[in-house]
């Protein structure tokens, strides 16, 4: 047996990608055949490791990344950048080949559809050797051996509903967006979620945008209401920075259902901030 490697100052330990997006923000909405205006590009980071790590930091909780990052010039800046938001990086990998952008088109009701190569998207999530932590985020379709392990032993499991052919894991709750299911039910998406995370799921949740929450046990589906719609020119790292704000909760103590609708609150005010600091699109190429 593996010898467990204890992660420091109690962390969420927070598995998923960190990407360098290429934002480009278009002056109308796509359309089919359509010729469409940009206005401005923008490279940053972002991915869902990024995003709900750094909701949960903003509130105060120590984060330790699990991620694979490109040995070039991107990526070894982007671990440098991490380290300096005060991320945990012991766990952060560098990997051969290059660094592939992530294309995001930002429409003027900031909505975002997201262009990302099958390679990049079926990145392996890899650790030496099971991680012991109380709480775990996944947001990943093939993970090692070691890290479901180590999901296996955490108090709570988070993870976001994988699509295609994910690797099973243990989770507590599973977190994913009605607009991946199109006509399909809670019951048969509740059998879907317990594929993925076996017996010891608890509850499915699925968000809807704007509209009500669904938190669905197996048995009873409670809608949550979404109190506060925000009007926002972006939003990108929205329901990644949701899943952060809901863990956070949960390690509150709070009930699911209450630990949803704060994290709505939470998620817009994320939002509102992040508008009033964005004047002018820092890296504009």
């Amino acid at each position: 047996m593996q010898r467990e490697t204890p992660a420091g100052n109690d962390p969420v330990v927070v598995i998923g990608h960190v990407n360098h997006d290429r934002v480009w923000r278009l002056k109308e909405p796509l359309r089919p055949g359509g010729r469409i205006a940009w206005i401005d590009r923008t490279v940053r980071l972002g991915g869902g490791g990024y995003y709900t790590g750094g909701m949960l930091r903003a509130l105060g909780r120590n984060v330790e990344l699990v991620t694979t990052l490109a040995d070039d010039e991107h990526g070894r800046g982007a671990l440098e950048e991490l380290r300096r938001e005060g991320f945990g990086t012991d766990h952060v990998t560098l990997g051969e080949g290059e660094t592939e952008f992530a294309e995001i088109f930002l429409d003027p009701t900031g909505e975002r559809t997201i262009l990302g190569s099958t390679k990049r998207i079926a990145r392996h999530f890899k650790l030496e050797r099971p991680l012991q932590a109380k709480a775990f985020y996944v947001n990943g379709m093939q993970l090692s051996d070691t890290i479901v392990a180590s999901l296996d032993k955490a108090a709570l499991v988070v993870s976001q509903f994988p699509l295609r052919n994910p690797t099973p894991r243990p989770a507590d709750v599973i977190v994913g967006s009605r607009a991946d299911f199109p006509g399909q039910g809670l019951d048969e998406i509740w059998q879907a979620a317990r594929t993925i995370a076996g017996n010891r799921l608890k509850d499915l949740m699925l968000t809807d945008g704007p509209n009500e929450i669904s938190v669905y046990d197996g048995r009873n589906e409670t809608r949550v209401v979404v109190h506060e719609r925000v009007v926002t020119a972006d939003t990108i790292g929205a329901g990644d920075s949701f899943s952060g704000a809901l863990l956070h909760e949960l390690l509150n103590g709070m009930p699911i259902t209450a630990a949803a609708a704060s994290a709505c609150e939470r998620t817009a005010d994320w939002l509102r901030r992040r508008d009033a600091a964005t004047v002018d699109p820092a890296g504009s190429i």
